[in-house]
């Protein structure tokens, strides 16, 4: 153990004084961000494990992000590289959003799929040299994709059976909590904790409809005012008017506290009114700035106006969280919509994979038990 702790340092102490011409070389490189994650979590596990089971491990993990890599390339999502998190395992973010749950599960599919194949060579090196570090390398591998396919987002598990139904989650949160309580952990708790919100927050759709629906109702009055203001001939009563609104509603007290679902109804009054205040105050300083622009006219035709870059500026301010919105209607509405028949070969997939995964998990555990 100590010599290998001192071949560990002598590499560290290494890397640390050529570290500098390293990083130039990976930045340039497109997989520089995952070699170099990926060689400081091939240390950190070496440190505390030893070397065949840091490359094993970092290995399997790889191979499950491979993955979804692959699904998604195949369903023409880019993706960032591969980041590894000693300790917590790696994750690829998405550039682009899934179209719909059905996409999703796909990509989250590709994971523990792969991570399955990864440690299948591991078998006829088991059978032919009866070491049990293969069966080791079988039970990590069944291990950690089993884990992932637990229903609960943001697990891969919890991605696929969204296009069955969101309500699963719940069912997973249940069995991660019940696996926290007997073995508590960091990550558990941090997976349970999102898993919670993103639960929560789906359970609340409806709400949030209201809402979005009410806000592009306010970015609708916003964009009809910046459209009339050209044509005024004195901008006074528009000033008083809109003055006299935005002190009224900067007095009201928006801080009080509803509880969820009791008292949905006070509650959603009141998010109403906060979105009142914040479309009220913008229309109020755009205005101002806009007064104070210079009206420029083409060929100096009185005409003839420019049209205002601040208003043009404001405007395309609307337009884009107008998409925003639309793209949150889409995940609230329609985006977990899917056929009968997807539902039906989504269940099989995940059931099938669960069950194989089972199956190789108790083999393994058979293995290092003997």
């Amino acid at each position: 153990m100590k010599k290998s702790r001192s071949v560990l340092l002598a590499i560290g102490a290494f890397l640390l004084a050529n570290l500098k011409w390293i990083l130039s070389l990976l930045k340039f490189s497109k997989f520089g961000t995952t070699i170099i994650s990926m060689g400081i979590t091939l240390w950190a596990y070496a440190a505390f494990y030893g070397w065949k089971f840091a490359v094993a491990l970092v290995y399997l993990i790889f191979v499950h992000e491979m993955g979804h890599v692959i699904a998604a390339k195949r369903k023409g999502i880019a993706t960032s590289p591969a980041v590894f998190i000693p300790f917590a395992g790696a994750f690829i973010a998405m550039k682009d959003m899934p179209r719909d749950a059905k996409t999703e599960a796909y990509l989250a599919y590709g994971g523990p799929l792969a991570g399955m194949i990864a440690f299948l060579p591991a078998l006829p090196l088991y059978w032919y040299t009866q070491d049990p570090f293969w069966g080791l390398v079988i039970y990590l591998g069944a291990m950690l994709n089993l884990f992932n396919l637990l229903p609960i987002s943001p697990l891969d598990g919890g991605r696929i059976v969204s296009v069955l139904s969101t309500k699963i989650w719940f069912i997973g949160l249940v069995g991660l909590g019940v696996m926290l309580f007997a073995n508590p952990g960091p990550i558990t708790v941090i997976i349970f904790i999102i898993g919670l919100i993103t639960w929560y927050n789906r359970l609340r759709g409806s709400y949030q409809q209201k809402l979005l629906q009410y806000e592009r109702e306010r970015i609708a009055d916003f964009q009809q005012s910046i459209a009339e203001w050209p044509a005024l001939e004195s901008t006074w009563d528009v000033r008083t008017q809109m003055n006299a609104e935005v002190n009224a509603i900067n007095q009201e007290d928006l801080k009080k506290f509803y509880v969820p679902f009791v008292q949905d109804k006070q509650r959603l009054q009141r998010d109403f009114k906060r979105l009142d205040k914040v479309y009220v105050n913008r229309k109020w300083e755009l205005f101002r700035l806009w007064e104070r622009e210079p009206v420029l006219y083409y060929d100096s035709d009185p005409n003839r106006p420019i049209p205002s870059d601040t208003l043009r500026d404001g405007e395309r301010a609307a337009q884009e969280r107008l998409a925003e919105l639309d793209e949150q209607m889409h995940q609230l509405t329609t985006y977990y919509d899917a056929p009968a028949s997807t539902k039906w070969k989504v269940l099989v997939a995940y059931l099938g994979l669960a069950a194989v995964l089972s199956a190789f998990f108790v083999y393994a555990q058979q293995i290092l038990h003997r």
